[in-house]
């Protein structure tokens, strides 16, 4: 039995598969079944370079210049979970984006390790073009994606900005500029057949399919102008640069293929400013919209597409400033964690106490932010200076991996990537500006499954490719071994299964607390219970099913309280704040909690009057944990104008419009309760504010106004 084969095969998998997996049913269809893959097949990675080890007595571990590095690192990821806000946040990431947390962290070392240990240079090679593929069926998609095929399903625009199955157009983005250059260089090391003996044999599928390496970086430019990414077309930019000076030096050095390298050059800018001109870019119209205006005698630039997209991707407010907001954030969030940070992946937690009033006044000011929107800033303010100071060492250490190696088999103590042969030459500079395109990109961004992929995996490709051909394949027989290797097998066996058992617990209890959350506006109410406790009893520390169940407890409640059943009424309402506190304790820094709790205590007083005081309660929380969020100051005043307490609610109103000028449900409601207590000319005055700063056709403004003057 050939283990490594199995391994190789397990690999296989995993770079086929993460970047093309989604699935409907879960409650995030793409980044949470990419992290599940990467869990089941590393459980099985470990599994069988375990099962190696044992059977050919001894650890097989290969050393690589990363390795410290990396183990400082992980070191740093440890430290700031077991300090963290939310632990469970940290170890499994933020729900609904789930990369990043520290198990994540783990299975990519792990990927890396079992691949620099037990790969070959040939296996790398046959990767490279399993990536390719999957990236091509990918991108074959987006472009069907592009002219509408599946447009009717998403909320999104995913006409004007494709995301295939990615989801989420600078993910897409992201993967593709780290691939473009390895999908160049797959062309320039490819050979087209004699098309003569194509026509002689009447193969002229094996002869497209010889000119397919040739095309796919233009397929992947085309489908990167669909995703209308300008963190990608910059991250390409600096992938492209790099990557045709170093390829250049390489042809100078070995004196070898510098015609091939500069008519690939020449044919492939000429090919993508083609493109760029037709399709257009972030910054630039496509040639029709050109034409169109002038047709139209139009000298201005048209507006981009409205899209359903977050500003810090498209639309809204200037991406620019929100980015300054939140950037600025994320360093206020740095200086009072400055160690070891708030944890790993809790920057939804600790953003909100940290949050620049500033964020009320843009667009997207009621939006919860999970990332920085910059990997680095979100490193610093969730594992603090320990650990953004070990990830850029760990990024530096790993660009020095694509130029230096270490290389004992040779006899050579370091060898320059210009002494490896022009084929691995030119693979390991291809992954060099891929990797150099990820740094550019999480500036801009943060890091998804696929993207991590390549961050930790590109550089052990390097280091494989590096090596000279070692030992022969070994097959292993299970007959004659020995009581302990038999024990060392049902052990880790044992530990392997267990692992994949919860891991796939975990994946079916979101696949129930999704199907009850599609419940909650069908009027299946006892049945979206029964999904959630069927949900939590799979994972029974998820913070955000017990809050979800709070909610379902709470619809129950109403309805009761509809048909005048005021028992019944009363014993779910009771259950629903039960269950909010037990949401609470697990996870006492999540706003969204904390709102949804307040919210409950506002609908359910209509059923027991004492709830009031429960909502002001959770309330005043929720701004000890997001001082400045206008919209919690909003809610309190509210629900001191339902205790009757009118100058706390006229106190808490001026709260709010002090944080949020352009407040207008805040303005009127302040102008309703000033007329109530007779303030006409102030209410006059906030009024008149919203008709002539914020919006002149506010029909509910206008009446009042009226009234007013009769």
């Amino acid at each position: 039995m050939n283990i490594r084969r199995l391994i190789i095969i397990l690999y296989q998998i995993l770079f086929f598969t993460v970047p093309l997996i989604l699935y409907p049913f879960t409650s995030e269809l793409f980044e949470f079944n990419k992290i599940i893959v990467v869990y089941l097949i590393t459980s099985l990675i470990v599994l069988l370079w375990a099962t190696r080890s044992i059977l050919e007595k001894k650890f097989i571990f290969k050393r690589s210049l990363l390795d410290i590095p990396l183990l400082i690192f992980l070191f740093s990821q440890i430290i700031s979970t077991l300090v963290s806000v939310d632990v469970r946040t940290s170890l499994f990431g933020y729900y609904s984006r789930f990369n990043g947390g520290l198990l994540s962290i783990v299975c990519y070392l792990i990927l890396y390790w079992g691949y620099v240990s037990n790969m070959k240079k040939n296996d790398t090679i046959s990767f490279i073009k399993i990536i390719l593929i999957s990236t091509l069926i990918s991108s074959i998609y987006g472009i069907m994606e592009h002219y509408g095929i599946d447009k009717n399903i998403w909320i999104q625009d995913v006409q004007n900005r494709v995301f295939s199955t990615f989801g989420q157009p600078n993910w897409m983005a992201s993967w593709l500029v780290a691939v473009i250059p390895v999908s160049i260089v797959f062309a320039l090391n490819s050979k087209v057949k004699n098309r003569e003996e194509i026509h002689a044999s009447k193969l002229n599928t094996r002869y497209f399919l010889s000119f397919l390496p040739i095309i796919l970086p233009v397929i992947f430019f085309v489908v990167l102008l669909f995703t209308k990414s300008r963190s990608g077309v910059l991250g390409l930019v600096a992938a492209d640069i790099s990557f045709w000076i170093m390829l250049m030096l390489l042809s100078i050095y070995q004196s070898s293929k510098r015609s091939a390298i500069i008519k690939g050059f020449i044919i492939y800018h000429l090919l993508f400013s083609i493109f760029a001109s037709i399709i257009g870019t972030p910054w630039t119209k496509s040639i029709s919209e050109i034409i169109k205006a002038r047709s139209q005698k139009t000298q201005a630039a048209a507006p981009p597409a409205a899209t359903n997209t977050p500003a810090l991707e498209l639309g809204g407010s200037s991406s620019t400033e929100i980015r300054k907001i939140v950037w600025q954030g994320a360093l206020d969030v740095w200086k009072n964690y400055p160690l070891f940070g708030s944890g790993v992946e809790t920057f939804a937690f600790s953003y909100y106490q940290f949050r620049p009033a500033s964020h009320n006044l843009v667009s997207e000011w009621d939006f919860l932010y999970n990332k920085a929107h910059n990997e680095y800033l979100n490193f610093m303010a969730t594992t603090g200076t320990v650990g953004i100071v070990s990830y850029l060492v760990l990024i530096i250490v790993i660009l020095l991996t694509f130029i230096i190696f270490k290389h004992k088999d040779s006899g050579q103590k370091n060898i320059w990537f210009f002494n490896l042969d022009f084929e691995t030459g030119s693979w390991v500079i291809a992954m060099m500006s891929g990797f150099a395109s990820i740094i550019i990109t999480n500036f801009f961004g943060f890091s998804v499954v696929p993207v991590n992929l390549l961050f930790y995996l590109y550089p052990a490709f390097v280091v494989v490719l590096s090596r000279t051909e070692g030992e022969n394949e070994e097959r292993h027989s299970l007959v004659n071994i020995s009581s302990t290797q038999k024990s060392g097998l049902v052990i880790i066996s044992f530990f392997t299964l267990l692992l994949l058992f919860y891991i796939s617990r975990y994946w079916y209890a979101d696949i129930l607390y999704n199907r009850a959350k599609g419940l909650e506006n069908s009027g299946s109410l006892i049945e979206r219970v029964e999904s959630l406790n069927s949900a939590i009893k799979l994972s029974p520390y998820e913070a955000i099913y017990y809050d979800e169940l709070a909610s379902a407890f709470t619809a129950i409640a109403l309805a009761y309280n509809n048909q005048k059943d005021s028992e019944r009424a009363l014993k779910y309402s009771e259950n629903a704040f039960s269950t909010i506190q037990k949401a609470e304790n697990l996870s006492p820094k999540n706003l969204n909690i904390t709102r949804n709790k307040a919210r409950m205590g506002i609908m359910l007083s209509d059923i027991k009057s004492s709830y009031i005081l429960d909502a002001k309660k959770a309330l005043l929380e929720g701004i000890s944990l997001a001082p400045t969020e206008a919209k919690l100051y909003y809610n309190l005043s509210l629900t001191y104008y339902r205790m009757n307490d009118i100058d706390m609610a006229i106190e808490t109103l001026k709260k709010t419009i002090d944080l949020k000028a352009n407040y207008k449900d805040a303005r009127y409601a302040y102008a309703i309760i000033l007329l109530e207590r007779g303030d006409k000319s102030e209410a006059i005055n906030q009024l008149n504010y919203i008709l002539e700063k914020l919006d002149s056709h506010d029909a509910n403004v206008k009446k009042a106004l009226d009234e007013i003057n009769l």
